[in-house]
Protein backbone atom coordinates (compact mmCIF):
# COMPACT_ATOMS: atom_id res chain seq x y z
CA UNK A 1 0.00 0.00 0.00
CA UNK A 2 2.59 2.47 0.58
CA UNK A 3 4.56 1.76 -2.84
CA UNK A 4 1.26 2.63 -4.27
CA UNK A 5 1.16 5.89 -2.27
CA UNK A 6 4.77 6.80 -3.46
CA UNK A 7 3.90 5.76 -7.15
CA UNK A 8 0.70 7.86 -7.17
CA UNK A 9 2.99 10.59 -5.19
CA UNK A 10 5.70 10.06 -8.43
CA UNK A 11 2.52 10.28 -11.16
CA UNK A 12 1.10 13.39 -9.48
CA UNK A 13 4.71 15.04 -9.37
CA UNK A 14 5.49 14.11 -13.27
CA UNK A 15 1.65 15.29 -14.42
CA UNK A 16 2.64 18.93 -12.43
CA UNK A 17 5.98 19.26 -14.04
CA UNK A 18 4.48 18.37 -17.30
CA UNK A 19 1.64 20.65 -16.96
CA UNK A 20 4.25 23.81 -15.94
CA UNK A 21 6.17 22.85 -18.92
CA UNK A 22 3.69 22.89 -21.40
CA UNK A 23 1.98 26.13 -20.54
CA UNK A 24 2.26 28.00 -24.21
CA UNK A 25 4.18 31.22 -23.76
CA UNK A 26 0.70 33.06 -24.68
CA UNK A 27 -0.86 31.94 -21.14
CA UNK A 28 1.22 35.08 -19.62
CA UNK A 29 -0.04 38.42 -19.76
CA UNK A 30 2.77 40.37 -20.42
CA UNK A 31 4.14 40.83 -23.58
CA UNK A 32 7.59 42.06 -24.17
CA UNK A 33 7.46 45.81 -26.58
CA UNK A 34 10.41 45.92 -28.60
CA UNK A 35 10.88 49.86 -27.85
CA UNK A 36 9.50 49.99 -24.19
CA UNK A 37 8.33 48.71 -21.00
CA UNK A 38 5.78 45.48 -21.04
CA UNK A 39 1.87 46.41 -20.99
CA UNK A 40 -0.33 43.58 -19.64
CA UNK A 41 -3.64 43.01 -21.03
CA UNK A 42 -4.86 44.37 -18.31
CA UNK A 43 -3.05 48.14 -19.07
CA UNK A 44 -4.26 47.69 -22.53
CA UNK A 45 -7.66 47.30 -21.68
CA UNK A 46 -7.42 50.01 -19.32
CA UNK A 47 -6.12 52.53 -21.73
CA UNK A 48 -8.76 51.32 -24.14
CA UNK A 49 -11.73 52.53 -21.04
CA UNK A 50 -10.02 55.48 -19.91
CA UNK A 51 -9.58 57.43 -23.34
CA UNK A 52 -11.79 60.30 -23.27
CA UNK A 53 -9.93 63.21 -23.53
CA UNK A 54 -7.59 64.42 -26.71
CA UNK A 55 -4.41 64.02 -24.21
CA UNK A 56 -5.41 60.74 -23.21
CA UNK A 57 -6.19 59.53 -27.09
CA UNK A 58 -2.60 60.13 -27.75
CA UNK A 59 -1.85 57.17 -25.38
CA UNK A 60 -3.57 54.71 -28.19
CA UNK A 61 -0.25 55.13 -30.30
CA UNK A 62 1.21 52.91 -26.72
CA UNK A 63 -1.96 50.45 -27.41
CA UNK A 64 -1.07 50.62 -31.02
CA UNK A 65 2.28 49.08 -30.37
CA UNK A 66 0.76 46.84 -27.88
CA UNK A 67 -1.42 45.16 -30.51
CA UNK A 68 1.33 45.24 -33.32
CA UNK A 69 3.84 43.18 -30.91
CA UNK A 70 0.97 40.74 -30.12
CA UNK A 71 0.62 40.54 -34.41
CA UNK A 72 4.64 39.56 -33.81
CA UNK A 73 3.80 36.98 -31.85
CA UNK A 74 0.65 35.18 -33.57
CA UNK A 75 3.14 35.24 -36.71
CA UNK A 76 6.14 33.86 -35.08
CA UNK A 77 3.42 31.18 -34.13
CA UNK A 78 2.05 30.83 -37.26
CA UNK A 79 5.94 30.07 -38.54
CA UNK A 80 6.16 27.54 -35.55
CA UNK A 81 3.15 25.65 -37.24
CA UNK A 82 4.39 25.78 -40.63
CA UNK A 83 7.55 24.42 -39.47
CA UNK A 84 5.40 21.39 -37.59
CA UNK A 85 3.64 20.68 -40.96
CA UNK A 86 6.94 20.29 -42.75
CA UNK A 87 8.35 18.07 -39.98
CA UNK A 88 4.83 15.80 -39.91
CA UNK A 89 5.45 15.54 -43.88
CA UNK A 90 9.23 14.26 -43.38
CA UNK A 91 7.96 12.12 -40.83
CA UNK A 92 4.09 10.73 -41.29
CA UNK A 93 2.43 9.09 -38.35
CA UNK A 94 -0.99 6.80 -37.97
CA UNK A 95 -2.19 9.49 -35.33
CA UNK A 96 -3.75 11.80 -38.95
CA UNK A 97 -5.58 8.53 -39.37
CA UNK A 98 -7.18 7.09 -36.36
CA UNK A 99 -7.97 11.20 -35.41
CA UNK A 100 -8.14 12.95 -38.16
CA UNK A 101 -7.85 17.32 -37.64
CA UNK A 102 -6.41 15.76 -34.10
CA UNK A 103 -3.52 17.22 -31.90
CA UNK A 104 -0.21 16.32 -33.66
CA UNK A 105 -1.35 16.39 -37.45
CA UNK A 106 -0.79 18.34 -40.13
CA UNK A 107 -4.33 19.53 -40.58
CA UNK A 108 -4.30 20.65 -36.75
CA UNK A 109 -0.98 22.63 -37.19
CA UNK A 110 -1.97 24.18 -40.77
CA UNK A 111 -5.68 25.19 -39.39
CA UNK A 112 -3.51 27.04 -36.02
CA UNK A 113 -1.19 28.50 -38.48
CA UNK A 114 -4.14 29.88 -40.81
CA UNK A 115 -5.87 31.05 -37.25
CA UNK A 116 -2.77 32.76 -36.40
CA UNK A 117 -2.66 34.57 -39.43
CA UNK A 118 -5.81 35.98 -39.53
CA UNK A 119 -5.49 37.04 -35.88
CA UNK A 120 -2.28 38.51 -36.73
CA UNK A 121 -3.71 40.72 -39.31
CA UNK A 122 -6.62 41.57 -37.62
CA UNK A 123 -4.27 42.75 -34.49
CA UNK A 124 -2.31 44.88 -36.98
CA UNK A 125 -5.89 46.46 -38.59
CA UNK A 126 -6.93 47.12 -34.11
CA UNK A 127 -3.18 48.81 -34.21
CA UNK A 128 -3.28 50.94 -37.31
CA UNK A 129 -6.70 52.21 -36.33
CA UNK A 130 -5.03 53.09 -32.91
CA UNK A 131 -2.61 54.90 -34.51
CA UNK A 132 -5.07 56.96 -36.37
CA UNK A 133 -6.86 57.82 -33.38
CA UNK A 134 -3.53 58.95 -32.03
CA UNK A 135 -2.97 61.36 -34.82
CA UNK A 136 -7.13 63.00 -34.84
CA UNK A 137 -6.39 63.84 -31.02
CA UNK A 138 -3.38 65.12 -31.81
CA UNK A 139 -4.18 67.66 -34.27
Amino acid sequence: MKSRSIGMAVLSAAFALFVAASTPSWASDKVPMKNGPVMTAKEAKALIVTARTPKEHLKLAKLASYFNQQAVQFEADAKDHDEMVEAYRKVPTTRAEKAPGGVGTIEHCEFLAKSDREMAEALREMAAAHEEMAKEAAK
